[in-house]
C-alpha cells in the first residue's frame, strides 16, 4: 500500500512545491507536518484539506 507521505511528496514535486511551502499554506510548523506524515497519523479531513490546497480531488472508485 502506498503511504500518504510518498504520494503527497510526489504531488508536491509535480507542482513545484516543497513540504515547507505546504506547511506555510497550512499554518503549521514544517517539522510537525513532517513527523505527522512519517507516523502516518494524517486524518482524512487533513488529507482532504491538503488535496484542496493543491487543487486535487480525492475520489473513491469501486474496484471491479
Amino acid at each position: 500500500m502506498l503511504k500518504f507521505e510518498f504520494l503527497l511528496k510526489g504531488k508536491l514535486a509535480e507542482n513545484g512545491l516543497t513540504l515547507a511551502k505546504l506547511s506555510e499554506m497550512l499554518g503549521v510548523i514544517p517539522q510537525n507536518l513532517s513527523q505527522k506524515l512519517k507516523r502516518g497519523t494524517t486524518s482524512y479531513d487533513e488529507a482532504q484539506h491538503i488535496a484542496d490546497l493543491l487543487g486535487y480531488d480525492i475520489e473513491w472508485i469501486k474496484r471491479k
